[in-house]
């Protein structure tokens, strides 16, 4: 039995089963676990080492026997100073709060391609139902045709018309159920299951009005806010602690080591090089271990070089991110604004259109008006409730565009907009 979808249990079976949010969910986790990793540098590093060996001696003119070299070796490993593990540990925050910002803009991705999948879904049930309810119209007025001809009342050309007319209502019907289907499948891929329907809109769930005014303050909030932007400006910052990383290069590092080591007298003789004769024995040292850098062949400074322009890079592809986002948003601002507009001349027209019809219809009925006026008009009507619906789905998604430009897309702010949602049953019903 199939039941129409609503759009709170379209989102979140969205979230639960969308691929692509599944894959960055997955990164999110994944990234936080650098910052743990590069801490590690910080920490004493341990290993325990054991050892048995079996060592044979060929000397020419004497004879040596084989022994043995069976010991276990503790070492120990602190960094003291090593500057590029702690701007490796400052880029590994980076990573975690960026991590944050690209799981935000993929949830906000996920609600705009299920909005848009599910406006898709909406308009096409809205146009089959209007191309049903045209096939019908178109119907009784062949029917009508056909009478005022037997009664010889009107020509075999107004007869053909009609059956014209109907024919293509029929096709038109065939196509819109068909996009119906696609629709449907669309927003399968989307939440992971069969679906058979959607629920409708309420009739005054709308785009909210914009002021012209409002358009800079929106402008502003997508240059500062966007998710784009914010990945780009954590983006900006690990490539400024990729040149700290470098010039790590020309700078000492000190660490604390140290080791102890127990086994053979064969074992303790090769690690300390002192002769204890003793069958068994334990050994340690502990100590500190400067290393200077002094030439590597300039690769640090070529190094260098390369990650001060990849910096540049960065800068650049900010303030390209920047104005992509002012794009958008004004973009989606003026969409809003063009949208609102045309759905009140589309509503004014549509009341024309039906004032029209029904004034042919009665001329027809009286001889005044021929068939063609009749399926003109009919047509007229048509098309204008097939566009007052496409504009005012369209409408709808732009403005929810224009809240993910400033990424203010979320659950709550859906509810808001589609708050007034009822079942395509309801609706029908009402």
């Amino acid at each position: 039995m199939s039941f129409a979808e609503s759009l709170p249990q379209l989102i979140e079976d969205a979230i639960a089963n969308d691929a692509k949010f599944s894959s960055a969910d997955a990164q999110f986790r994944a990234n936080l676990q650098r910052e743990p990793e590069a801490r590690a540098a910080f920490l004493p590093h341990l290993a325990l080492t054991q050892s048995d060996f079996r060592n044979a001696i060929h000397v020419p003119g004497k004879p040596a026997a084989p022994y043995s070299t069976l010991g276990t070796t503790l070492s120990l490993n602190q960094s003291v100073l090593k500057w590029d593990d702690w701007e490796t540990y400052r880029e590994s925050k980076l990573v975690a709060i960026n991590a944050g910002f690209v799981l935000a803009a993929a949830r906000q991705d996920v609600l705009l391609r299920i909005m848009q999948a599910y406006l898709d879904a909406l308009g096409a049930q809205d146009e089959a139902a209007l191309a049903r309810e045209h096939t019908l119209t178109l119907s009784e007025q062949l029917a009508m045709s056909r009478r005022s001809f037997a009664l010889g009342a009107s020509t075999v050309v107004d007869l053909n018309e009609a059956q014209a007319g109907f024919d293509a209502a029929q096709a038109d019907q065939l196509r819109a159920d068909a996009e119906v289907l696609r629709r449907y499948a669309a927003l399968e891929k989307i939440v992971g299951h069969p679906v058979d329907g959607v629920e409708s809109l309420a009739a005054d769930v709308d785009a909210p009005m914009l002021s012209a005014e409002s358009a800079d303050a929106w402008i502003d909030a997508a240059v500062v806010q966007s998710w784009d932007v914010k990945q780009q400006e954590i983006a900006l910052e690990i490539a400024a602690r990729e040149v700290s990383k470098v010039n790590a290069g020309y700078l000492p590092s000190i660490s604390i080591v140290g080791n102890v080591n127990h086994g053979n007298a064969a074992f303790i003789n090769g690690q300390t090089n002192f002769y204890t004769g003793a069958n068994r024995a334990t050994s340690g040292e502990i100590g500190v271990q400067i290393s200077i850098p002094l030439f590597d062949g300039l690769e640090t400074h070529s190094k260098k070089t390369e990650m001060l322009a990849l910096e540049d890079k960065a800068h650049s592809d900010l303030e390209d991110i920047r104005r992509s986002a002012a794009l958008d948003a004004r973009q989606s601002f003026l969409g809003v604004q063009e949208g609102i507009a045309q759905i009140a001349a589309l509503r004014t027209a549509q009341v024309s259109a039906e004032t029209s019809l029904r004034s042919n219809q009665k001329g027809f009925r009286t001889g005044v008006r021929i068939n063609a006026d009749v399926l003109n008009a009919e047509e007229k009507l048509f098309s204008t409730r097939r566009n007052l619906a496409k504009a005012r789905y369209d409408t709808l998604l732009q403005y929810i565009r224009l809240k993910a430009s400033v990424a203010q897309l979320d659950d709550a702010s859906l509810a808001a907009l589609t708050g007034n949602a009822v079942t395509s049953q309801q609706a029908s019903a009402e």
